[in-house]
C-alpha cells in the first residue's frame, strides 16, 4: 500500500494527512460498533461527494464531529482508486481525514440504509439527483472552467489533438494542427493536474472510463463530452506516465449530428482524385466484400470510411450499422453504436461490450457494417463471418501498405487463413493512406526560389515533374494560416493550412489474388506496380503507391517537397524501389 498516496494527487497533503490514510480505526462486526456520525457524505438525496453507483454498497464517507470525516468500506475495497478518491474529495471540502474502518457487505448495507434519508424516494430519484449534483459541481468548478477555456482556445486554433505534457513543475500545452505539432502555452503543473483530475473523475462518460478516478501513475482512457459555444464535442482521453511526469492526449471529435455531412465528407474534399473516387464507387457497388483501410494513427482512416458510409446512407436503401470506439462522425441514416473496448486481451468473452455488439450485428438485419478496427482474432472472425454471409463491411487495419493488409490479417495475432480471404468475394478494396499538410495558398513560395537546382533535379529526373510548378510552404506563415497566439515552428515550413490525403487504392484482380493466396507477396507487389501507365503528374492512380498520389498533389503545387519527404522519405530511396521494380 505504500504506493497509494501518490494516486491522491493533485491534492498535496501534509504529513499528518498522509499518515491518516493508513490509520486503521478498526473492523466493524456489528451495527452497534459503527461510529456515531452527523451524516453520510456520499449517500442520500444531496450527497456532498458523488460516488459511482456500483460503489455505493461497499464504500461510504461519513461526517464525524468538528468537520472530521472517515471512510467505511469492505476489506476488498480498502485502498482502491475509488477509496482514495473519497479521501481526496473530503479533503477538498476542507474536512480533516481521521482514518478508515472496514466491515462486511451486509453490515455496511444495513448501516447505509438506516442512515440515509428517504430510502424509497432515493430509489425513484437517485439518477436525476446524481446528475443534478454532478452538474452543480461542474458548473462551480474552477478547474473545469479553466479546462473549458483551454479546449475552447484549441478548437479556435483548429486543433485535431490536444497534448498536455507534464514534467516536474511545468505543464506544456501542444496541439496538432494541419498535421503538425505546434507549441501553444506553458502552465503550472498543479493547475493542469487538478483540471485533468476533475474532468476525468467528474465528466467522463461512466462506461468509457478505464478506472473510476483519475490516477496519474497509470495509463487511463475515457470519452469526455463537452459543450463549447453551443456545439457538442467528444474528447477521446488517453494518458500515460512518462519519465518526469505524464502525458494526456485528447482527440477532439465533433459529435453533433451533421446536416452538412454530404459536403464535409465528400471524397474529393478529403483529397482523393477522380480515379480514386471511381475505384471507391466500384468497391461500394458490390453486394458484399470488405473495404480495408490501413494507415498510421491520425492518418484519417475513420474519416475516409465515414465518407464512404455517407455515400451509402444518402441512397437510403440499405441498413447501415457502425460499431466504433468511439463514434467520430454522426451520419444521418447510420445506426451508430459507440462501444468501449474492454481492457486486456479478451478474445471470446461475450461480456466484452465491443465483442457482444459485434456478434449482435449479424442479428440486426444489416446490409452494411463498419467496424472501427480489426485488431484481434475475435474482431477478425466476426468480420470474416459478416462478409461470408453476404454483408458489405468497411473497417480499418494497422498495416504499412495496402498489400500489407493481407499479411496483417493472416498474422498470428489476428489469425485469418490466407486462402480464405484472398478471394474476390472477400476483398473489395485494399487502401493505405497518409495525411500531408497543404501549402497555404496565400503565402506559398515557388520552389525555384527556395530549393537548390540539385534538389529540384531529383524530382525532375526521377519522377519527371515540372519543377516550375512546385511550391514550398513559407517558413513563418501568414495571417491566413498562422494565428497570432500560435508559436512559430522552429524548423520552418510553417505556412500550411489544412491536410490532404495521399492514398493507394487496390481493387485486386484474379491474378493479384492468386499471388497473394500463394503467399507470393513480392510477385503481387511487382504485378501491381507494373500496372502503372500514367506519369506521376496525372490523376490516374492505377499501380501507384500512396507516395505517387502525393507526387501528383506536389505537381499541382499543393504539397511542399519538405513535408513529402518527412512522410515518405528521400526521393533517392523511392528511386531505389522503382529501380528494383523495373529491373527485378
Amino acid at each position: 500500500m505504500s504506493a497509494h498516496p501518490s494516486t491522491v494527487s493533485p491534492i498535496q497533503t501534509d504529513g499528518r494527512m498522509a499518515r491518516s490514510y493508513f490509520k486503521n480505526l478498526g473492523h466493524l462486526k456489528f451495527y452497534q460498533d459503527f461510529p456515531e456520525c452527523k451524516s453520510l457524505l456520499t449517500h442520500g438525496r444531496n450527497p456532498s461527494i458523488v460516488l459511482n453507483e456500483n460503489k455505493k454498497e461497499i464504500l461510504v464517507a461519513i461526517l464525524l464531529r468538528d468537520r472530521q470525516f472517515a471512510i467505511i468500506s469492505t476489506q476488498d475495497e480498502q485502498g482502491s482508486s475509488a477509496w482514495f478518491y473519497l479521501a481526496q474529495q473530503g479533503i477538498r471540502l476542507q474536512l480533516q481525514f481521521e482514518g478508515y474502518y472496514t466491515t462486511d457487505n451486509l453490515s455496511l448495507k444495513s448501516f447505509i440504509e438506516k442512515k440515509k434519508d428517504s430510502p424509497s424516494q432515493r430509489i425513484r430519484d437517485q439518477n436525476k439527483q446524481n446528475q443534478e449534483v454532478v452538474q452543480s459541481i461542474v458548473n462551480a468548478s474552477e478547474p473545469i472552467e479553466w479546462f473549458r477555456s483551454v479546449i475552447k482556445l484549441c478548437i479556435e486554433l483548429n486543433a485535431s489533438d490536444v497534448h498536455f505534457e507534464i514534467r516536474q513543475e511545468n505543464a506544456f500545452l501542444r496541439i496538432r494542427r494541419d498535421g503538425l505539432m505546434r507549441d501553444v502555452q506553458r502552465y503550472n503543473q498543479t493547475t493542469v493536474t487538478q483540471s485533468l483530475s476533475a474532468i476525468y473523475t467528474l465528466m467522463a462518460e461512466e462506461r468509457s472510463r478505464s478506472e473510476v478516478a483519475f490516477n496519474l501513475n497509470a495509463p487511463q482512457s475515457a470519452l469526455i463530452p463537452l459543450t463549447i459555444n453551443s456545439k457538442s464535442y467528444g474528447l477521446r482521453y488517453q494518458s500515460h506516465p512518462a519519465v518526469g511526469g505524464y502525458d494526456v492526449i485528447l482527440r477532439i471529435l465533433k459529435t453533433d449530428a451533421r446536416t452538412d455531412a454530404n459536403q464535409d465528407l465528400a471524397l474529393e474534399k478529403i483529397g482523393f482524385t477522380p480515379w480514386q473516387s471511381h475505384a471507391f464507387q466500384d468497391a461500394l457497388g458490390t453486394a458484399n466484400g470488405g473495404i480495408f483501410v490501413a494507415g498510421i494513427t491520425g492518418s484519417g482512416k475513420t474519416t475516409t470510411l465515414s465518407a464512404l458510409l455517407n455515400q451509402l446512407a444518402a441512397a437510403g436503401d440499405r441498413k447501415i450499422i457502425s460499431i466504433e470506439d468511439p463514434v467520430e462522425y454522426q451520419i444521418p441514416g447510420v445506426s451508430h453504436l459507440s462501444i468501449q473496448r474492454a481492457a486486456g486481451n479478451e478474445k471470446s468473452d461475450a461480456t466484452n461490450p465491443f465483442a457482444s455488439s459485434m456478434m449482435a450485428f449479424l442479428r440486426m438485419d444489416p446490409d452494411v457494417g463498419m467496424f472501427g478496427e480489426i485488431r484481434d482474432a475475435l474482431s477478425a472472425q466476426i468480420a470474416y463471418t459478416a462478409i461470408q454471409t453476404g454483408h458489405k463491411l468497411l473497417t480499418t487495419v494497422h498495416a504499412t501498405s495496402a498489400l500489407g493488409i493481407i499479411s496483417r490479417l493472416v498474422s498470428a495475432q489476428i489469425g485469418l487463413v490466407r486462402t480464405d480471404i484472398c478471394r474476390p468475394e472477400f476483398i473489395s478494396a485494399l487502401v493505405y493512406q497518409s495525411l500531408i499538410p497543404k501549402n497555404c495558398q496565400h503565402c506559398k513560395i515557388p520552389a525555384e526560389k527556395s530549393m537548390s537546382a540539385s534538389e529540384l533535379l531529383v524530382y525532375e529526373s526521377i519522377f519527371f515533374l515540372d519543377t516550375s510548378k512546385l511550391f514550398v510552404a513559407s517558413d513563418e506563415g501568414c495571417p491566413a494560416c498562422k494565428p497570432a497566439n500560435l508559436a512559430t515552428i522552429r524548423g520552418g515550413h510553417a505556412g500550411v493550412k489544412g491536410v490532404t490525403v495521399a492514398a493507394e487504392i487496390i481493387q485486386p484482380d484474379l491474378q493479384l489474388l492468386e499471388y497473394l493466396s500463394k503467399g507470393e507477396d513480392l510477385k503481387a507487389f511487382d504485378y501491381w506496380r507494373n500496372l502503372q501507365t500514367s506519369s506521376f503528374s496525372q490523376p490516374d492512380m492505377l499501380g501507384k503507391p500512396s507516395w505517387g498520389h502525393a507526387l501528383f498533389e506536389m505537381s499541382l503545387g499543393h504539397i511542399d517537397p519538405y513535408h513529402f519527404q518527412k512522410v515518405f522519405g528521400s526521393p533517392l530511396r523511392l528511386k531505389a524501389s522503382l529501380s528494383e521494380l523495373n529491373h527485378g
